[in-house]
């Protein structure tokens, strides 16, 4: 996930690799505040840690810094695309050329199917955006 310039991001794994997150640590001060830490401690040893987002209490491997709130990736209102951007993108996929650089004679795209149906979707899911917007 590529970070904002303008956000200050935290990422956990960067925490629990420096030994800032210990594998027994309940919570951890980010930005000045208290900020929850859960760990999942798999049946061989290992163990992965989240962090608890102040927002909405979800299980999150960053943390992000907007407008003096910390705020998880669903909750900070840049996701990671927008539904127009992921449409682009789509549609460059699907009408933009060839989709690999030395392309097999006679053949269009792979998994053509998936994009078109990928791109439906996505156009559904705009459309019902702009239909609740209007309202």
């Amino acid at each position: 996930m590529a970070s904002r310039p303008d956000h200050p991001t935290v990422g956990v794994s960067r925490l629990r690799a420096s030994g800032a997150i210990k594998p027994d640590s309940t919570s951890i001060e980010l930005f000045g505040r208290p900020v929850g830490v859960v760990h999942r401690i798999f049946p061989n040893g290992g163990s992965w840690s989240f962090f608890v987002a102040p927002c909405c209490g979800r299980r999150v491997r960053t943390l992000r810094l907007i407008n003096d709130r910390i705020l998880c990736w669903r909750c900070d209102g840049f996701g990671h695309c927008t539904h127009r951007d992921r449409i682009e993108r789509l549609r460059e996929r699907l009408y933009g050329g060839p989709a690999r650089l030395n392309p097999r004679p006679g053949r269009t795209i792979e998994r053509r199917h998936q994009l078109e149906a990928s791109l439906r979707r996505a156009l559904i899911v705009e459309r019902r955006k702009a239909l609740e917007n209007a309202r």
